[in-house]
């Protein structure tokens, strides 16, 4: 039986990063959240399969996250989400949501980025 696969949540609206966390539970995923990235960094996580931020936070905005969350856990796959039209470009093995988005499109973006989906008879 494979590893659950662990995903990182980091968004400042509560029910948005509430909404993620259930979906991504229900499918079978281990969850850690927080709501800003200064929050997220402290956390103590040994081992990351996908990290999900918001790029827009307060403090550390989800770019430099990301940047940060990779020199802990190598090429670990990135979801960026952002109601705003971003123009940066996302680091290698990351996706792109723009908000608003459903939480079945959280999964089929970390299916697409190569997480297997716990609860998928095919993995």
């Amino acid at each position: 039986m494979p590893a659950t696969p662990r995903v990182l949540i980091v968004e400042d609206e509560f029910l948005v990063r509430d909404m993620i966390v259930y979906e991504l539970q229900q499918a079978g995923f281990e969850v850690q959240e927080a709501a800003t990235a200064e929050d997220a960094l402290s956390l103590q996580i040994d081992h990351l399969d996908l990290l999900f931020t918001d790029i827009r936070l307060p403090g550390i905005d989800g770019w430099r996250l990301a940047e940060e969350i990779r020199s802990r856990h190598a090429n670990v796959p990135v979801i960026y989400a952002s109601g705003y039209s971003e123009r940066m470009t996302p680091l290698p093995r990351s996706k792109f949501l723009q908000k608003p988005y459903l939480p079945s499109q959280v999964l089929r973006t970390a299916a697409e980025l190569g997480i297997k989906l716990p609860d998928d008879p095919l993995s």
